[in-house]
């Protein structure tokens, strides 16, 4: 019976890739727990506060209330932006 003398460095090289695919999709994993208040996501989209603040008020923004302040998850943040074309306020 023969054997593959490379078959040691075939079963490692498969751990390191799924090392890798693992270290890939962390950064994900923490951004899911990233919240914003109003001015961080202002900051971030470069936008009033205000702007930011009228956008989850009118729910196209999703935000989660904690007392009397607002958090926004990044990910609800970036989604928002995909979907609305301009989140800058039109008067």
């Amino acid at each position: 019976m023969q054997t593959n003398p490379f078959q040691t460095i075939l079963d490692e090289l498969g751990e390191v890739k799924q090392l890798l695919h693992l270290i890939q999709k962390e950064p994900e994993l923490e951004l899911k727990k990233k919240f914003y208040s109003f001015k961080e996501a202002s900051e971030i989209l470069k936008v009033d506060y205000q702007t930011v603040r009228s956008h989850v008020l009118k729910g196209n923004i999703k935000a989660e209330q904690l007392g009397r302040f607002y958090r926004i998850n990044h990910l609800d943040l970036m989604a928002a932006l995909k979907d609305v074309k301009s989140l800058k306020y039109k008067r």
